[in-house]
């Protein structure tokens, strides 16, 4: 027996349409053939992998222990929160990319090869301070925090990832590992059904109000929707917090602003595009909207979310 690791694996399987499980069955054969100790727990539902790893960040672990999560972006999402709520919220998370956009991980640029991170974790790799988002809503409970890796978006990223979420045609598209696809159809499909919104804006040098709102996303990097650079200028490691604002525009202008994002970035230069970039952001909107954070759907509502920046100790 390999007494120098022991792996707590936590899955959800069903992530990527099951791609995590063929991953987590990769990883598993790695460790029985490595003679490493593991054990597994299994996120079966919504928000139980928030309560398992809050349960392990609870407990004392010495130091050749190591959580090892394999799922998507909102897997991860629910295991960050679980550890930042536990008595030991500095306690180190591993991650394996299983998902269907996998954002966090291209961001991170971590591997999705459960062979070269084990080899890593074999190694002795030390954790890496890693910024992520959080957030309160003050309306509610302004003593409750929530965190994400990725980004909180507020209308037309958020309709995109309801109308994604609903699609048959992502499941489909997800047996071939490319459910990723289904975010660009859904970009086209819902842009003449996104309608616009007011939001106001304020750090603590600005107050800006815009009445034409079309996207209002917070983000931790440049990445959305499997891969696309929003914003290519956020990263990870900037110890601020970045909220893009686009207002309205017709599908010629999508199609311009597309072509630029995938170009050169240019799209970040349009009159239209709009980005504040602090420590602290709030965001107030005033129709309902759909939301999502970490691609997990938030139902239509108003909006009065602070934002600020935290941080994770991620192994990589």
């Amino acid at each position: 027996m390999n007494n120098k690791l022991k792996i707590h694996l936590l899955v959800n399987e069903t992530a990527g349409n099951g791609h995590a499980k063929s991953v987590f069955e990769q990883t598993t054969a790695l460790l029985i053939n490595d003679n490493i100790n593991f054990d597994t727990r299994k996120s079966d539902y919504a928000g139980e992998a928030i309560r398992i790893a809050q349960d392990y960040g609870n407990r004392p672990h010495s130091s050749n222990e190591i959580l090892l999560v394999i799922g998507g972006d909102g897997s991860l999402n629910e295991v960050l929160n679980g550890i930042k709520r536990s008595s030991n919220p500095v306690t180190p998370i591993a991650y394996l990319p299983a998902g269907t956009g996998n954002d966090f991980g291209r961001a991170a640029s971590l591997t999705a090869d459960p062979k070269i991170l084990l080899d890593r974790l074999k190694g002795g790799v030390k954790p890496d301070q890693i910024d992520c988002g959080s957030f309160v809503f003050p309306d509610i409970n302004e003593d409750k925090k929530y965190y994400f890796a990725n980004s909180f978006g507020v209308g037309f990223d958020a309709f995109v990832n309801h109308n994604s979420n609903i699609s048959k045609l992502k499941k489909l598209l997800n047996r071939f590992n490319e459910g990723k696809l289904i975010y660009g159809y859904n970009v086209l499909a819902s842009v003449t059904r996104q309608d616009t919104f007011s939001v106001d804006i304020e750090t603590n040098k600005r107050k800006v109000h815009f009445d034409d709102a079309f996207l209002v996303t917070t983000t931790n990097h440049p990445y959305l929707g499997g891969g696309l650079p929003l914003l290519p200028s956020a990263k990870i490691d900037s110890h601020r917090i970045d909220t893009v604002v686009v207002e309205k525009f017709g599908l010629r202008k999508l199609v311009k602003l597309f072509i630029n994002l995938l170009k050169d970035g240019s799209h970040v230069y349009d009159p239209q595009f709009h980005y504040f970039e602090a420590k602290k952001i709030t965001v107030k909107t005033r129709q309902k909207e759909y939301a999502q954070v970490d691609g997990e759907e938030i139902k239509r509502n108003t909006f009065n979310v602070e934002f600020s920046v935290s941080s994770f100790n991620l192994l990589r």
